[in-house]
């Protein structure tokens, strides 16, 4: 997936993110919509949003950040209603109508996040906060998070920035399939991570990882981590590409058709002997339903943004 937004980003006048002493606030905005017509039927929305407060000992984040992506099938040819036809036979002169299907949800991402910073030194904080995610093609409905723990501040300057938290946390989840090996309620251990570096005078670079682990289950984990980099062009206009990983170990339960190709077999060469027999086929033959069955989704999905950044 590749989204062209345009981002904004605001600062407070007379702040200073570089100063510990000097509160302020900024917050960045990135919004981006592709609607295709005619042929093909696609809307793609996407919206980011951050809003950080800083005080002279403590730091507030609020992130909010959603993709949703809704396709229309192929349009098909009906035939009006009040026609007539007899029984095994098929209509005759006949109209048709062109039928274009709704868009329908295609992808569906949404994470929302609170978190609370408060200073203890010079490089030692402790933290707390909560979090929501849906993503509707992974299978995970509804993901519900609180977490508290401590963490460091390794730099906070304008050229690098740099920290680490570690903690606990506590998980429910709802999935689109149930699943009676993995437990929808658990505590965890949760560990972040938060870097930005800028080279020279027009290149930054910046990443963040998040992972989260049932201690129960320590093979049922996740993990959240995304990379990226802007090139200034002006002082108010930069290009920035990132991409983002999304793991789970255990993936969510999805239901599949269970499809068979088959085509008769005759091993004697006689009809109606009675030794004839189905035999399935890769290519060519009947399609045969065989019911459903359930497998694991992908454990891995990745998102690619290109953005156009606009600051002020």
């Amino acid at each position: 997936m590749v989204l062209w937004p345009a981002q904004l980003a605001a600062q407070t006048p007379g702040a200073d993110t570089d100063d510990d002493d000097n509160p302020g606030w900024d917050n960045a905005t990135e919004l981006s919509v592709v609607r295709t017509g005619g042929n093909a039927e696609t809307q793609t929305l996407g919206f980011s949003n951050t809003l950080r407060v800083r005080g002279a000992a403590h730091r507030l984040r609020l992130r909010f950040d959603g993709v949703r992506s809704r396709t229309g099938d192929e349009r098909y040819l009906t035939l009006p209603p009040g026609v007539r036809f007899p029984l095994g036979g098929t209509p005759e002169n006949f109209e048709t109508v062109v039928v274009r299907p709704p868009l329908d949800p295609d992808v569906e991402q949404y994470f929302l996040e609170g978190r609370y910073d408060r200073e203890l030194g010079e490089r030692f904080l402790w933290h707390a906060g909560a979090s929501w995610d849906r993503n509707r093609d992974a299978g995970i409905r509804n993901r519900n998070m609180i977490f508290a723990g401590v963490g460091n501040t390794w730099a906070d300057r304008e050229s690098l920035a740099l920290s680490t938290a570690y903690g606990f946390s506590y998980t429910t989840r709802e999935e689109e399939e149930t699943d009676g090996f993995k437990a929808n309620r658990f505590a965890g251990l949760r560990i972040n991570g938060d870097y930005r570096q800028q080279l020279g005078t027009i290149t930054t670079l910046d990443g963040a990882l998040t992972m989260n682990v049932n201690m129960t289950d320590r093979s049922d984990y996740s993990l959240n981590t995304a990379s990226g980099a802007s090139v200034a062009m002006t002082d108010h206009l930069s290009l920035r590409v990132s991409l983002q990983w999304l793991y789970e170990h255990q993936p969510a339960l999805e239901e599949a058709a269970i499809v068979a190709r088959i085509a008769l077999r005759d091993p004697d060469g006689i009809r109606s002997s009675g030794d004839e027999l189905f035999e399935t086929v890769v290519n060519g033959g009947l399609t045969v339903d065989l019911g459903t069955g359930r497998l694991r989704k992908d454990g891995l999905d990745t998102i690619l943004r290109t953005a156009l950044v606009i600051s002020f």
